[in-house]
């Protein structure tokens, strides 16, 4: 069996962001495990505190060419999310995956046996795998907030209310509907063998709940009063 570690929403490079703390257990996962997917937003393009989305990119990639030293021998995978969909990291991406080939990056979603991998932004209201792609484009092309709305978020966060919004917005068992309907629109669901999905977006970490024949996974997000944990499974060939 391929043990594999799954990571999702670091949001690195975003002020409210406390993923640099976890670096070392992500490290020591990526060592023990002979699979790493990442799970999408693991970069926040939109809330980066560099200047610009060249510096946020090659930092993104320096990041993702030492997870690959970490775990040495195994392999690496990427899917993006909605903060990390950026041309520019794009291009660092494609060139890694030219240069090893232990890393390959998926844009939307990545089935390896019986598992599923996506970011989660699948779970908006009413999307489908069209309205994603177009969700997506919008979202890469937005340009950098600024100080107001920087400061503003920094009191959402500090008053808890990125925690309300959350769970009204992303209620799990809505959410695990909602994943479950796009995995039918990709023919990628119980009737095709999958047994476990694995999601990131909402920030609110579950795991083992069952819905159509499956179980979905969620590893939360590294920020203020939010539970966050590095998931691991067992993946079937």
């Amino acid at each position: 069996m391929n043990r594999c570690a799954i990571i999702s929403d670091l949001h690195l490079f975003a002020r409210r962001s406390q993923a640099p703390s976890h670096e070392a257990q992500i490290h020591e996962a990526a060592r023990r495990c002979d699979t790493v997917v990442l799970l999408g937003d693991i970069f926040d393009f939109k809330w980066s505190k560099y200047e610009s989305h060249s510096a946020t990119a090659n930092a993104a990639a320096d990041w993702v060419r030492a997870l690959l030293e970490a775990n040495e021998t195994g392999q690496v995978y990427y899917v993006l999310g909605n903060h990390d969909h950026h041309p520019e990291l794009i291009d660092r991406l494609t060139d890694l995956a030219e240069r090893e080939s232990r890393f390959q990056w998926h844009p939307f979603h990545l089935r390896i046996g019986n598992a599923m991998f996506l970011h989660g932004d699948a779970a908006n209201t009413r999307m489908n795998h069209e309205r994603l792609v177009n969700y997506r484009d919008r979202f890469a092309s937005h340009g950098k907030p600024g100080r107001v709305r920087n400061h503003l978020y920094d009191v959402a966060v500090a008053s808890g209310l990125h925690l309300l919004g959350a769970r009204l917005a992303f209620p799990n068992r809505r959410v695990i509907q909602r994943i479950s309907r796009y995995l039918d629109e990709l023919g990628a669901n119980a009737e095709s063998g999958v047994t476990d999905v694995f999601f990131g977006h909402t920030h609110r970490a579950l795991s083992n709940e069952k819905h159509a024949g499956m179980q979905f996974h969620n590893c939360g997000a590294p920020m203020s009063r939010v539970k966050f944990e590095i998931l691991e499974t067992e993946l079937s060939p």
